[in-house]
């Protein structure tokens, strides 16, 4: 029987003696991104001396990549060094990998198939094929930082500073800084600020903005890429009336001109609560030298380190990939004037860590451009867009988001509480939950008409839907994901792929636009490139969004509404988004609200992996320092719990109880209950939803969601305390490793598979 080594070295053997006679070039392979072919490097004979390190082969057989590693048809990494071979099956030219002569696993950056001395494999051996991987797209150098702006700021040139006689002429209060922008010119700005388009039109995260009466709040933290300024039009005749410019702005430059304020909302102060995300709105010690300043909290960054050090990534940009352009131009295309608007249905999904919250974001407000409220079911419970996690909600937007998550918390139209960043524990829970989602907007938001009476040249008659999908995409996650597309019934499927060594799905092309004509919705699908792994940012990972999530949520200010104005189980369309955040004092020392639990809730119920085993006897432990979800139900839909008849007064708490129907029920939001009383019924609870809508909830739901460690400090004591008490005896917190038998934290592996398994 052949071995691998022998088939190695004759493979090289021949091709060392076909090179200098044979006249054949080898072939090019062909590139999603460039038609060039890609350059097949000379093989290199390794003159360095043998390694004096232990060799880890084992039993003479070799332990590095000894099993056959399956690659993606079409892709190969662009380090990857390979040889051609003469050989061809079914007419396509086969690749033999060599392997490096070093023993270091760091150096070699080719995948062996043929690296095995084992019988079976050697008889696979004699007719090998292996497939190659193409970069998604180039990849950016890290030897040198890259060019972010381009614009060059020069008092009374290209940027203005307005007075306020001028700024009260064009109907702006506060104060404003001018800028004229070039149709060659670039602007990254970082921090938080209004941003204005005056004349002619800007793109910006992948939309296009013309000049308008509307001051669109930009939220551009370094934990997130940082938006990019373009002029996209500098056409003036639809817009000459909209802003009377001073002469000394609008007479000397023909491309666009935008308005920059600074914006006093609190959101830079949770970089304290979360010292994770200190500084994110402030350029970083990198970039303070090429920084300049334009408004307070707003600068203008002009390189951006892709790569400072070897393994940190300072501060990224937003490109919109090539075929995200192309199925986002698809999807908006308008239908003819003669035909009504149909109803459109968007359905994105993919894997973790591909991008596919960033497209959601960015395909909600391709949509408002064109409709006057886009609807936004968020399905991906871990990774919320608009709400903490733990909730699968229905969100009406009306208005471009241009920031991560966390700038933009909202009271969700509808929603239902799972408690859990993943649907594991109740995946039944959870798709009823999408279900009546799915009811509530084909009932109530589809068709819907505004309130009031507007000049908007939108759409106002059909309402888009948006849906979200979580990134869990083998198994379970795999079977919830397609269970949720056949309920909701696309008209567009965006399905983002990746390279399957990250666990993400194969597709037979990233580039391609296909009409699938025998699927059951018949819906037009896409094929997305995901987000490069090395363009993303490496200090801030999925639990650090997960806790800022979360704590922006409670330090949120949402604005003051009346009883009537927010939207209960049979009421108008409206969603409040946070305008304001109150970072000056912690959790704990916020004012609670006090309520009686006797009088204010009429169940409390426990959801998750476990609970059915709590006995009421303990259940004010259990929600003492815990996340619950605020439910309102219908009258007369859910049991009530009757009182212990002997007398003793306990919460309103049932074992083994369901969640609320969702149907029936909607969760307004979360709150913390910081404390309960032991000797009466009084509880004191942090939310920000308003006491309109706070007396609504008579049903208050617990489940896996914790505090994250960040929300119980204190930020303003020097001692590290909490709330004049030592650091060693604050309630609920332990500093140092645990003690005991039992006391480490619990590691659950779920990968491991029975024989028949693999």
């Amino acid at each position: 029987m052949l071995s691998a080594i022998a088939v190695r070295r004759a493979a090289q053997a021949a091709l060392e003696s076909s090179q200098p006679s044979s006249s054949k070039q080898p072939s090019p392979l062909p590139t999603p991104s460039t038609p060039s072919p890609n350059p097949i490097s000379e093989p290199k004979h390794n003159s360095n001396p043998p390694s004096k390190r232990k060799s880890s082969s084992v039993n003479g057989k070799s332990s590095w990549n000894s099993k056959k590693t399956k690659i993606l048809p079409g892709r190969v990494p662009a380090t990857a060094r390979y040889f051609e071979s003469k050989n061809t099956v079914e007419g396509g030219e086969d690749v033999i990998m060599l392997g490096s002569s070093s023993d270091s696993e760091s150096d070699v950056q080719v995948k062996q198939v043929l690296d095995s001395s084992d019988d079976s494999e050697a008889e696979e051996a004699q007719n090998p094929l292996v497939s190659i991987e193409l970069p998604l797209y180039p990849q950016p150098s890290t030897s040198e930082p890259s060019q972010l702006s381009t614009f060059r700021p020069t008092p009374d040139l290209n940027v203005y500073e307005l007075s306020t006689d001028e700024a009260s002429a064009m109907g702006l209060q506060n104060a404003t800084s001018v800028l004229s922008i070039d149709r060659e010119e670039t602007l990254a700005l970082l921090g938080s600020y209004a941003l204005t388009v005056l004349k002619g039109s800007v793109s910006i995260l992948g939309i296009t903005l013309s000049a308008s009466k509307v001051a669109h709040h930009v939220f551009a933290p370094r934990s997130a890429p940082i938006p990019i300024l373009r002029c996209a039009s500098s056409d003036v005749h639809a817009n000459l009336n909209i802003y009377p410019l001073p002469p000394r702005v609008g007479n000397n430059h023909g491309g666009a001109v935008v308005a920059i304020q600074s914006l006093d909302t609190g959101v830079e102060g949770l970089g304290r609560v979360c010292r994770v995300f200190d500084g994110v709105f402030e350029p970083s010690r990198w970039q303070r030298s090429s920084a300049e300043v334009i408004r307070p909290g707003v600068s203008l960054v002009r390189v951006l380190f892709l790569n400072v050090t070897h393994s940190t990534r300072d501060m990224l940009s937003f490109v919109l990939p090539e075929s995200w352009s192309t199925a986002l131009s698809a999807a908006e295309m308008p239908p003819s004037s003669a035909d009504p608007i149909p109803l459109s249905v968007y359905v994105v999904k993919g894997p973790k860590k591909s991008g596919k919250s960033t497209f959601a974001r960015t395909l909600l407000n391709r949509l408002l451009a064109r409709f006057q409220r886009v609807a936004y079911l968020e399905c991906d419970v871990g990774q919320s867009e608009f709400t903490p996690g733990g909730l699968v909600a229905l969100n009406v937007i009306d208005n471009p988001v241009f920031g991560p998550p966390f700038t933009h918390p909202s009271l969700p139209y509808r929603a239902h509480y799972v408690g859990a960043t993943s649907p594991r524990c109740s995946p039944a829970h959870y798709l009823a939950a999408v279900q009546a989602l799915l009811e509530t907007f084909k009932l109530e938001v589809q068709t819907s008409m505004p309130d009031d009476e507007s000049i908007d040249t939108r759409v106002t008659d059909v309402t888009p839907l948006v849906v979200n999908t979580m990134g869990w995409t083998k198994g379970l996650g795999a079977d919830l994901n397609a269970k949720i597309e056949e309920l909701v019934e696309p008209t567009h499927v965006f399905e983002i792929i990746g390279t399957e060594e990250k666990g993400w799905p194969t597709a037979p092309s990233a580039y391609d636009t296909l009409y699938n004509q025998s699927a059951p919705s018949k819906a037009f699908q896409y094929s997305l490139e995901a987000i490069s792994p090395n363009l993303t940012n490496t200090h801030f990972n999925a639990v650090d969004q997960r806790n800022l999530n979360i704590l922006s949520y409670f330090h949120a200010i949402f604005p003051s509404i009346a009883s009537t104005s927010f939207p209960s189980l049979s009421a108008p369309i409206r969603q409040m988004t946070a305008t304001k955040w109150e970072t000056s004092h912690p959790l704990c020392a916020q004012y609670p609200y006090e309520v009686d639990w006797s009088q204010a809730f009429d169940q409390v119920i426990l959801i998750g992996a476990g609970y059915e085993d709590v006995i009421p006897s303990e259940i004010s432990n259990v929600l003492n320092g815990a996340i619950i979800g605020l439910v309102e139900c219908e009258p007369g839909t859910e049991d009530p719990v009757y009182p212990d008849p002997s007398g003793t007064r306990d919460l309103p708490y049932a074992q083994a109880r369901h969640p609320p129907v969702p149907s029936t029920s909607t969760c307004h939001g979360v709150a913390l209950i910081r404390a309960i009383s032991p000797s009466s019924s009084h509880m004191h609870i942090l939310t920000p939803i308003p006491p309109a809508i706070l007396a609504r909830c008579r049903v208050i739901v617990k489940g896996e969601l914790e505090l994250p460690i960040w929300g119980m400090l204190d930020f303003t004591d020097a001692n590290e305390g909490v709330a004049g008490a030592e650091k060693g005896r604050v309630p609920y917190l332990q500093w140092g490793k645990s003690e005991g038998l039992g006391g480490e934290r619990r590691r659950v592996r779920r990968n491991l598979m029975r024989k028949a398994q693999m």
